[in-house]
């Protein structure tokens, strides 16, 4: 194993609770589009020889979105 430098796209929606000194919590947040742009070593640089394996239960559509599958 190694370490990865990624370079990710998300559009998020979340919920975000300020307090009265106005410092931000968010208590929410769903994932709306997710792409992996580009991976590459931390350690050589390299990228061409990276595979990207999705996560087990995510689904990408043909516009990259990730879309979570209930596996019940």
């Amino acid at each position: 194993m190694t370490r990865f430098d990624v370079v990710r796209e998300a559009k998020t929606r979340e919920f975000w609770h300020l307090d009265l000194a106005g410092g931000p919590t968010v208590e929410e947040s769903d994932i709306l589009f997710e792409r992996i742009a580009a991976v590459s070593c931390r350690w050589c640089g390299r990228g061409d020889l990276i595979e990207v394996i999705e996560r087990p239960g995510v689904c990408r559509g043909a516009d990259g979105a990730a879309e979570e599958v209930d596996s019940r």
